[in-house]
């Protein structure tokens, strides 16, 4: 069975980073999943990123969301 490894990516100037990788195991689709969550959460210039894998039956099995857009300072009244 085929699991893609989607990427969904906007960085801090706004633009496109979105990427789609195929895997002909789980475990490898895995792997790549974990060490791209572990780059995004550490990169300073990923403003908003998903990252989940797909069967090949388009289930999605995990999914993660990385979001670094600043929080808005509330306002009083």
């Amino acid at each position: 069975m085929k699991y893609y490894l989607i990427k969904l990516l906007t960085n801090t100037a706004g633009q496109d980073g979105s990427s789609l990788a195929v895997y002909s195991d789980r475990n490898s689709a895995l792997v790549a999943y974990h060490q791209t969550l572990a780059s995004f959460h550490n990169a300073k210039d990923v403003l908003w990123a998903v990252v989940s894998i797909s069967d090949e039956y388009g289930n999605i099995t995990d999914k993660e969301i990385v979001d670094h857009k600043p929080t808005p300072e509330p306002t009083e009244v």
